[in-house]
């Protein structure tokens, strides 16, 4: 309730309501005087202050009012396909409590006989058509002010999003192009050529398809499933070549959500998690199981097992899909620990 009084505080709108505010009240107010009380308004300094002063006061509150209501109604209808009925609405609400805002300045002029002024019909009806107009300025220029905020949060996001991506690349090629991981890889595969050529063949190409995939990831930072699992499978084949019997992979995949997407190398980064942070034994293998639900989200998960000595982690990767989901605006992910079972349930991306 805090966080939504925030929201609709006011000249919140936008950052520059407050320059429209200084730019189109006081000559709308100067305008308005000398039509209630013609060459009369500018005769003395005290017939000129009082009423300006009034009148001001009169209509800057109007506009705080119309201010918060278009945060409301903002609110209420967020979406770019709203924009015309919330500024629809906001209109006619505006342009109500305008109407009653002169309505108390000319029957209230006239109530008090301030400076002789009775009121004047045809006057009135004029400056509620001018009042009319000053209110489709103030709500074009303010709404082109808040598009625009709206517009440059976007490109930043999307900005944002580029250099997440290109951690993201980089958290996984430091994770895999390393000195560490490509001497395993090369262990293995020399052991291979002497012992077994075909299967040193198989894991020659599968790790070629690993590092092309690593080095070709999408520019956007999404992939599709299907490219996702392409590449697991490519990853997993150098893993159990290392690990053989020690580790294990299930995979149970809807065919209908491989063309939704995902943070590009998403799969990598949870199934390295997996095989970096528990124990691998082939008396009691680690069970990787990559599946999707009827939700449309992917669950990742292992038994586990953890290490006597604990690996030191800084949670990068698990860090960085977490900000690129929220950088998208998608639902964040979520991760399940029950002490037997690790999970990571990522929300799949509808194309």
């Amino acid at each position: 309730m805090e966080a939504y009084a925030d929201d609709i505080k006011p000249l919140s709108y936008s950052r520059k309501e407050w320059v429209i505010a200084v730019l189109l009240m006081p000559p709308f107010a100067v305008l308005l005087n000398f039509v209630l009380f013609g060459t009369q308004y500018f005769s003395s300094l005290r017939n000129f202050l009082i009423p300006t002063g009034v009148t001001l006061a009169v209509i800057t509150l109007v506009y705080v009012c119309c201010g918060m209501v278009a945060t409301m109604l903002r609110n209420r209808f967020p979406k770019y396909s709203q924009s015309f009925k919330r500024i629809a609405i906001g209109l006619g609400i505006y342009i109500t409590i305008m109407i009653a805002a002169l309505s108390i300045i000319f029957w209230g002029y006239d109530y008090i006989g301030f400076m002789g002024y009775q009121i004047n019909l045809n006057k009135y009806i004029w400056t509620l058509i001018v009042g009319a107009f000053c209110n489709i300025m103030a709500t074009s220029l303010n709404e082109g002010a808040a598009f625009f905020e709206r517009w440059r949060e976007v490109v930043d996001e999307a900005e944002q999003l580029k250099k997440e991506n290109l951690q993201s690349q980089l958290e996984g090629l430091k994770g895999q192009v390393n000195p560490h991981f490509l001497f395993n890889s090369l262990n293995s595969l020399s052991s291979l050529i002497s012992d077994d050529p075909e299967k040193a063949e198989k894991f020659l190409d599968e790790m070629s398809k690993v590092y092309r995939y690593l080095l070709r990831t999408n520019e956007d930072g999404l992939a599709t499933l299907q490219a996702e699992m392409d590449f697991i499978h490519s990853y997993f084949h150098l893993l159990k070549t290392r690990y053989g019997d020690g580790l294990n992979l299930k995979i149970t995949i809807e065919e209908r959500y491989l063309t939704w997407q995902l943070p590009s190398l998403t799969l990598q980064m949870l199934v390295e998690n997996a095989v970096k942070h528990n124990m691998i034994l082939k008396d009691n293998p680690l069970q990787i199981m990559i599946l999707t639900t009827n939700s449309g989200r992917l669950i990742v998960s292992n038994n586990l097992q953890r290490k006597d000595r604990m690996v030191a982690s800084n949670k990068v990767g698990l860090s960085n899909i977490v900000k690129k989901y929220r950088l998208m605006k998608q639902e964040d992910i979520t991760v399940r620990d029950d002490g037997k079972e690790f999970a990571v349930v990522v929300p799949l991306i509808h194309p």
